[in-house]
């Protein structure tokens, strides 16, 4: 069982991220708008931003789905599949986390974040976005994100700044992959990468 594919790189190496991050409040608040937007999304982004438009998500809230308490949580790490895979997964990424500015997160195939793993600071911040083991991300629950948008595609992706829906997570950047099964190429979860919007890296 392995995360497949890079994910596409919302910002270009080298390119700013606060002018980028600019830019696509712009294109965020027309789009939320109906107006005319200065530049258009990337297509993994318009096409998520019409799904959950579609949805209903409330861009200032997101969706209310409750979040599973601890038993729930256990229940759905026994049943997911991931259990095994998690040791490895973890391990090959926790460079990404080592220097305090990201949290990793394993969620089911349904979005829910069943493990996080990152610096207390890092997981606080989490915390007030509702980011909390046994929380929803799918798209249907939280907008556009790396998580529900990797599961909705069915490929990585990469979420930065105002691409995000809902507009409290702007200060973010995230990103997603597909964990899959290879002997049948089920998507068991989704492997994620998220931090404030300062620490992308392309």
């Amino acid at each position: 069982m392995t995360a497949i594919s890079a994910p596409e790189p919302a910002l270009a190496a080298g390119e700013d991220p606060r002018a980028y991050a600019a830019v696509l409040h712009a294109v965020y608040d027309a789009e939320m708008a109906g107006e005319r937007a200065p530049a258009r999304p990337r297509e993994v982004i318009s096409d998520s931003w019409r799904r959950v438009k579609e949805a209903g998500v409330d861009p200032d809230s997101g969706g209310a789905e409750p979040t599973l308490d601890g038993g729930q949580v256990q229940s759905r790490r026994a049943d997911s599949g991931l259990g095994e895979v998690l040791e490895p997964v973890m391990r090959n990424l926790d460079t990404l986390i080592v220097d305090g500015e990201n949290v990793l997160v394993v969620a089911d195939a349904h979005g829910r974040v069943l493990w996080r793993n990152g610096s207390a600071r890092v997981l606080g911040q989490a915390d007030r976005l509702g980011f909390t083991e046994g929380a929803s991300w799918a798209e249907t629950a939280v907008g556009t994100n790396a998580i529900g948008t990797a599961l909705a595609s069915g490929r990585a992706v990469q979420v930065f700044s105002a691409e995000h829906f809902v507009r409290t997570h702007h200060n973010w950047t995230c990103a997603g992959a597909p964990i899959r099964d290879p002997r049948t190429g089920s998507v068991l979860g989704v492997v994620d990468v998220s931090g404030p919007a300062v620490t992308i890296h392309p």
